[in-house]
């Protein structure tokens, strides 16, 4: 909640209504009942349920006065948010089975009742893919040995073919005309204060692993705003020389495009499980419960 409140330039209440909430509102403050949503029950409320998994949702409208600079940011969070929300789901822990699945009820609550959620998390993966084709000749040249050669062999084998794929999807963003406005060097500086306020927050997180992949991801996507937002194209051409970029910081943002990869090939899983979902009730004529 302090992330939306504090860091995203107002934008949350004039996007979603529940940009704090992520399901919360969902939950039985009593903990008694199932914490997720089950699917409709009534036959004429299933077809419209989810149809729009993933797509545009044509009721969104923002107000004109709202920069798309401060939209950007905002996306940016909120996709962050909703692929770690989309890991949980994916890698979900089943108390009867005692197995780790997935787990569509959770999906629903969090994500996938949300399309602007949906469409964030895919947002962020066309930055992401935008940031590494501008880096292209940079990440190509850059050296990536450790003392652990098993590794570096796998690294130097695939660094390549994912440059050679991200360069192949042509302009998937264009970021050439952002932060052109007279105030654009300091709002730039603003997204920088807000991104490491981010990162800070993220160390108040109480499960060790979520708080290195929040803090690993917010440095990706923060790293990629900086490729984008920060350098000219020109910059990462010939020797370099102009580019401040730490190793965790590349480290960071090609494991943040690795998980927003799995987040959209999970929303794939999901909507598969949906899908058999709705032909179970074609065929039994009865809405079927999901563990």
């Amino acid at each position: 909640m302090s992330i939306y409140q504090h860091n995203c330039f107002g934008v949350p209440p004039y996007i979603q209504d529940t940009a704090g909430g992520w399901g919360s509102q969902l939950v039985n403050v009593d903990g008694k009942s199932n914490p997720f949503v089950q699917p409709p029950r009534k036959q004429r409320d299933l077809t419209p349920f989810l149809e729009s998994l993933a797509e545009e949702d044509a009721g969104l409208t923002l107000p004109a006065d709202v920069p798309k600079e401060y939209r950007i940011f905002y996306r940016a969070v909120s996709g962050l948010h909703a692929s770690t929300s989309t890991h949980i789901c994916a890698d979900y822990f089943n108390a009867t089975s005692n197995k780790w699945e997935p787990n569509l009820n959770c999906f629903i609550a969090r994500i996938g009742a949300f399309p602007d959620r949906l469409q964030n998390i895919y947002f962020n993966f066309v930055l992401l893919t935008r940031a590494l084709q501008k880096m292209e000749p940079y990440l190509a040249a850059y050296d990536y040995s450790t003392n652990a050669k098993k590794e570096d062999r796998a690294v130097a084998r695939l660094i390549p073919k994912l440059l050679k794929t991200v360069k192949g999807a042509g302009l998937v963003f264009d970021d050439s005309e952002l932060f052109l406005a007279s105030n654009g060097r300091a709002l730039k500086a603003e997204f920088k204060d807000n991104f490491r306020n981010i990162s800070r927050i993220m160390d108040c997180t109480g499960c060790e692993k979520c708080r290195l992949w929040g803090k690993t991801q917010t440095l990706g996507i923060g790293t990629a705003l900086k490729a984008l937002f920060s350098y000219p194209d020109r910059a990462f051409r010939g020797r370099f020389t102009s580019l401040d970029f730490k190793r965790n910081e590349i480290v960071a943002l090609i494991t943040t495009y690795f998980q927003f990869s799995r987040s959209i090939e999970d929303i794939g899983i999901f909507r598969a499980m949906y899908q058999n979902l709705v032909t179970d009730w074609r065929a039994s004529n009865a809405v079927p419960t999901v563990s």
